[in-house]
C-alpha cells in the first residue's frame, strides 16, 4: 500500500478503481463541508460573544457611584474566552481536521455506525457530528480495536493528506481476520521534523491510548525509552483529561512542568493545536522562582542542599523554635503553676497542666508550625471563655475573643514559647548560626558537609537551592496546594527536595511522570522510580515502561542499547520499529571543520539539523560554522547539557568523548546526544569514540 501519491491507495481488499476514485472525491467532499461548517462555528462564536460584550457595555452605561456590578469582570473573562474559542476554530490548512474514519456493526455490508475522526469536534448545521473528537468515547476503537479484538468496529480508514487536501486513503478490514501494516502511518511517524513538536493523533499506538485514558484518579509514571512517545503520551492525557474533566479541571488547575524552556518552546504547540490553548507550561525553576537566584553554590553544596535529609533539617530548624511552658511562663514573669490573665476586673487562670497539653496537642506532627500557633492561641481563648461563661451565664462574643488574643500576657507568652516565624530568617539562622546549624544537622550531615552550609555575615544570599529549601521551609510553615493534576516531564532529574516541593502543589491531585532514568544528567538524578515518586508523594502511582521506540531508527537505538549497561540503571533496551536510519561516525583532525562539512551535506537533505556539542566547545563550534550555517533556520545548535527532550531529523555529535568526560554525568550527556537523531546520526571525532559505544 502506498500512503503518499495522489490518487487513492488500495484497500486491504482491492476494489475496482472506478470505486477507489469515486470514494476519494466523496472523503474530499466531506472535508470541504466539514472546514465549511467550521469557519460557521467560527462566524456564529464570533457573532454570539460580540453580541454579548455589546450588551455588557451597554449595560454599565450611567450607573451611580454606588452601584455595585460585575461587568468589567464579565467582559474580560469573556473576552479571554472568545479569544481561545476562536483560536481553536481558526482553520489551519496544515493541520487536516480528520484523519480517520470507524464503521461499526455487526454486519460488514450494513454498518451502523460512521464517524470521521479528528482534532476537534465539527457539527454541520443540525447538531450532526461531521468530525469526532479523537477523544470521546467512541474513538477510542479507532486506537484499539483490532482484528484479535475488534470492539463493534468493521473497518478502520486511514487517510494521507497533502498541501491541505486528501491525497489517499487506507482501509483495514478487522473481520478479515488478518494484521494488516499502514503506510500512511509508517509515514506519518518518519515525516520529517519541521519546527517544534506535532502532536500524535493520527498515529496513537494501542499501548499509548491506554495510558492517555487513564483515569483522573490515576497517578501515571511513564519510563520510557527514547523516541517511545513519553512526551507525546503525557501532552495527550493532559488534552484527554481536559475534555473529559472539564469542569474539575477548570477549578483546580493542570499545569505542566519541564526541564528548560528549550523543552518547553518545542513542545508549545501541541496542545493548542488540540484545541487546549490555556493549559500553563512551567520550568521547574519558574514554578519555584529560582531563576531569582543572585549567586551560584559550589557543586558540593549544591548537591547537599538537594538532598533529602535537608528537609528533616528544614523540620528541625523551624519546630526547634518551640519553647517549653515553664520556659515560656518564666520568661512574661508568670509563676510556674500556670498564668494569670486580667481583663476589666476579671482575673483568668489558665494551670500548667492545661498549657502543656494545650501545647503538646498544638505540636502535633500533621500540623504546620503556624496552624500549631493559631491551634494554641484559639486553645487559650477557649479556655479563659469557659471560665467566662460559668462565671457570667454569658457566652462571649468575637469581638471580645479578639480581645483575649491582645492580652499583653496572652500575647507575651505566644511570643515566648511559639514566636512567628519567617522562612528567609530561619535559613539565615542555619547559615550562620554555628551551634544552631550543629544542632538542626546532628546525626544528618558531617561536620564537613555542615560546613558547605555555612555563610559568613548576616547577609542571605540566595542561590537556587537555596530557594528551594526556602519553599521547604514555607512549607513546615504553612499549607500549599495549586493544582489538580501535574504533568512532569524529565522528572528523573528531580532532586528530591524539588521533588518533594511539586508534591506540595498536588497533594490533592493526581500527576503524570514522564522520563527515562538512564537520561538522568544531574548530579541528584533518580536511579528508582519508587525512591523519586515517594518524595513526589505519589509511592501508590502506577508505574509502566514504553520500550518500542516509533521515532528513533534501529541503528541508533542499537547504538544507545550499547550504552545502557553503564549507566547504572534498571531500565529494558529499547527496540525500534524502523529500519530506515543511518549512522556515520567521521574520524575528522579538526572536529570543527568536521561537523561543518557533515552539516553542509546534512542540509543538502530535508528536514532539521541539530548539532550537539559539550557545552564549553560550543562557542568555537559556532565561530566554525560561521553565519550562514550557525544562523539558518534549519540548523540548532545545542549544548548536551540543554538537548534531552528534542528531536532533530540528522544530529551531528561534535567530539563524543568530549561529552563523555564531564563528571558523573558525561555519559549519559553522551546517550541523551544521540538519541535526539530520528533519522540519521554523525559522530565526528577527533578523539577515540568512548568504547562504551561499542563503535568500532
Amino acid at each position: 500500500m502506498s500512503s503518499t501519491g495522489s490518487t487513492p491507495v488500495s484497500t486491504t481488499e482491492p476494489s475496482p478503481a472506478p470505486d477507489l476514485e469515486h470514494e476519494l472525491a466523496a472523503e474530499r467532499s466531506h472535508l470541504e463541508r466539514a472546514t465549511a461548517a467550521m469557519a460557521d462555528m467560527y462566524e456564529a462564536t464570533d457573532h454570539l460573544t460580540a453580541l454579548a460584550s455589546e450588551e455588557i457595555a451597554e449595560g454599565s452605561k450611567n450607573l451611580a457611584i454606588s452601584d455595585i456590578t460585575s461587568d468589567d469582570t464579565v467582559a474580560f473573562a469573556l473576552g479571554k474566552h472568545r479569544a481561545q474559542r476562536l483560536a481553536d476554530l481558526r482553520h489551519r490548512p496544515d493541520i487536516p481536521l480528520f484523519f480517520g474514519r470507524l464503521w461499526m456493526g455487526e454486519e460488514p455490508t450494513n454498518p451502523d455506525e460512521d464517524y470521521h475522526i479528528g482534532r476537534r469536534h465539527i457539527r454541520d448545521e443540525s447538531y450532526h457530528p461531521l468530525v469526532l473528537d479523537w477523544r470521546a468515547r467512541v474513538a477510542e476503537r479507532y486506537y484499539r480495536a483490532s482484528v484479535h479484538n475488534r470492539q463493534d468496529v468493521l473497518k478502520r480508514r486511514r487517510f494521507g493528506f497533502g498541501n491541505g487536501t486528501i491525497t489517499g486513503f487506507e482501509d483495514e478490514d478487522l473481520t478479515a481476520g488478518i494484521d494488516a501494516t499502514s503506510d500512511i502511518l509508517a509515514t506519518e511517524i518518519e515525516r520529517p521534523r519541521t519546527g517544534p513538536m506535532r502532536d500524535i493523533v493520527a498515529t496513537i499506538q494501542p499501548e499509548q491510548d491506554e495510558l492517555i485514558r487513564r483515569a483522573l484518579s490515576t497517578s501515571l509514571c511513564v519510563q520510557g525509552a527514547p523516541g517511545t512517545g513519553k512526551t507525546a503520551v503525557g501532552l495527550h492525557r493532559a488534552a484527554w483529561l481536559l475534555y473529559t474533566h472539564r469542569e474539575q479541571l477548570a477549578k483546580n488547575g493542570l499545569l505542566i512542568i519541564g526541564p528548560n524552556e528549550n523543552f518547553l518552546r518545542y513542545i508549545s504547540q501541541v496542545l493548542p493545536t488540540l484545541g487546549e490553548a490555556s493549559v500553563r507550561q512551567l520550568t521547574i525553576d519558574t514554578l519555584l522562582s529560582t531563576q531569582a537566584a543572585k549567586h551560584t553554590d559550589t557543586p558540593e553544596a549544591a548537591y547537599i542542599k538537594h538532598n533529602e535529609r535537608m528537609a528533616e533539617i528544614c523540620r528541625r530548624a523551624v519546630w526547634s523554635h518551640v519553647s517549653t511552658v515553664p520556659t515560656a511562663l518564666e520568661k512574661i514573669g508568670q509563676e510556674p503553676e500556670g498564668m494569670v490573665i486580667s481583663d476589666e476586673g476579671w482575673r483568668w487562670r489558665l494551670g500548667y497542666q492545661f498549657l502543656s497539653d494545650l501545647a503538646t496537642d498544638a505540636g502535633n506532627e500533621h500540623q504546620t508550625y503556624l496552624a500549631g500557633l493559631d491551634f494554641l492561641k484559639q486553645g487559650i481563648i477557649s479556655g479563659i471563655r469557659r471560665q467566662a461563661e460559668l462565671r457570667t451565664g454569658q457566652s462571649p462574643d468575637r469581638k471580645w475573643e479578639s480581645k483575649i488574643g491582645r492580652n499583653p500576657v496572652v500575647k507575651g507568652f505566644l511570643d515566648a514559647i511559639w514566636p512567628r516565624l519567617k522562612a528567609k530568617d530561619v535559613l539565615r539562622r542555619l547559615y550562620t548560626d554555628c551551634d544552631f546549624r550543629a544542632q538542626c544537622c546532628e546525626g544528618l550531615l558531617t561536620t564537613s558537609e555542615q560546613d558547605h552550609l555555612a555563610m559568613p555575615g548576616r547577609s542571605l544570599k540566595l542561590t537556587a537551592a537555596d530557594i528551594v529549601l526556602l519553599d521547604e521551609l514555607e512549607s513546615c510553615l504553612t499549607w500549599s496546594n495549586l493544582s489538580g493534576h501535574l504533568v512532569i516531564d524529565e522528572a528523573q532529574d528531580l532532586s528530591p527536595m524539588q521533588a518533594r516541593a511539586i508534591a506540595r502543589r498536588s497533594a490533592h491531585g493526581s500527576i503524570t511522570v514522564l522520563g527515562d532514568l538512564a537520561q538522568g544528567t544531574t548530579p541528584w538524578a533518580a536511579h528508582s522510580w519508587k525512591e523519586l515518586l515517594g518524595h513526589l508523594g505519589k509511592p501508590e502511582a502506577e508505574l509502566c515502561e514504553l520500550t518500542i521506540g516509533y521515532r528513533v531508527p534501529e541503528a541508533i537505538v542499537e547504538l544507545a542499547n550499547n550504552m545502557l549497561p553503564h549507566l547504572d540503571v534498571d531500565v529494558a533496551p529499547a527496540k525500534s520499529i524502523r529500519r530506515d536510519g543511518k549512522l556515520d561516525h567521521v574520524h575528522a583532525p579538526n572536529p570543527l571543520t568536521g561537523a561543518k562539512q557533515a552539516i553542509t551535506q546534512a542540509l543538502a537533505e530535508e528536514g532539521l539539523v541539530g548539532v550537539i556539542a559539550h557545552d564549553a566547545d560550543v562557542p568555537a563550534l559556532i565561530e566554525a560554522l560561521g553565519p550562514t550555517l550557525a544562523q539558518t533556520q534549519r540548523v540548532e545548535i545545542i549544548p548536551a547539557s540543554v538537548a534531552k527532550g528534542l528531536e532533530f531529523d540528522h544530529v551531528v555529535v561534535v567530539e563524543p568523548a568530549h561529552i563523555a568526560a564531564v563528571e558523573r554525568i558525561g555519559l549519559r550527556l553522551l546517550y541523551v546526544a544521540v538519541t535526539r537523531a530520528v533519522s540519521r546520526l554523525t559522530l565526528v571525532h577527533s578523539l577515540s569514540l568512548p568504547q562504551e559505544m561499542g563503535v568500532g
